[in-house]
């Protein structure tokens, strides 16, 4: 950034743990960010955030429905006409994602095709068409960048167990897309990467062994920033350690 006027940053999956706190970190060190969820009216903690930070907007948008992200085009140009940075957090969870399909669509015993598919769709294919369509946005931002939250459940070196089918499959789909991604924009001089924000705690009394949540969206707002054109495509935790593809 140049300093001439505030960041400007578009998170999705702003409803969900991580996706919280990226919106909270990245208003704290002074950006513009529109926060994007389904229907973030119907998220409390936004709502307070909006309160507290007068450089928050809401945006209903789920980049894995057509008709959403249609409705919603319309709402960010009237608001910005760029963006610096498009973080990618872990989507809300889709019809099929009910708790008991969940655990049907990850043992070899129960899955199902449609909910593979489904699956692959929301975590992998979204984004990448979310990308293609904020293009126009990016490409006239500040040395903009793009950061996709995931999951080492993608790392196929670190695949040494069986089920998991629709996690693991998705992550690595949505990794192998965002390093194709990573290529192509590299012709426009967009910045992309793979975070990994670790096992974190989502509360303040967690686990001792999960790094706390705001360290982990702060330690990959950092990393995003810090990271050169030349190492884009890379997949690096939120110390900025590089991850086992």
């Amino acid at each position: 950034m140049t300093g001439k006027s505030a960041r400007r940053t578009l998170i999705t999956g702003a409803a969900r743990p991580i996706g919280v706190e990226l919106v909270r970190q990245s208003l704290m060190r002074g950006d513009k960010v529109y926060a994007a969820a389904r229907n973030p009216a119907r998220v409390p903690i936004l709502a307070d955030l909006r309160a507290a930070f007068p450089g928050l907007e809401l945006l209903a948008l789920d980049p894995a429905d057509a008709a959403s992200v249609a409705d919603a085009i319309p709402v960010l140009e009237s608001l910005t006409d760029s963006l610096d940075l498009l973080i990618i957090a872990p989507a809300d969870p889709g019809p099929h994602e009910r708790l008991a399909d969940a655990a049907r669509d990850e043992a070899l015993s129960t899955l199902s095709g449609i909910g593979l598919v489904e699956h692959f769709r929301r975590h992998a294919v979204a984004p990448l068409l979310l990308v293609r369509t904020l293009l126009p946005w990016l490409t006239l931002g500040d040395n903009a960048r793009i950061l996709v939250v995931s999951s080492w459940l993608g790392s196929l070196a670190g695949k040494a167990e069986g089920g998991d089918y629709a996690l693991c499959g998705s992550a690595a789909a949505l990794h192998m897309i965002t390093r194709a991604l990573a290529n192509d924009l590299a012709e426009v001089r967009i910045t992309v990467c793979v975070g990994n924000a670790g096992d974190y705690a989502t509360t303040p009394d967690g686990p001792t062994f999960q790094v706390p949540i705001d360290e982990a969206a702060l330690g990959l707002l950092s990393v995003m920033d810090g990271l050169p054109l030349a190492r884009s495509g890379s997949f690096l935790d939120w110390t900025g350690a590089e991850r086992a593809w």
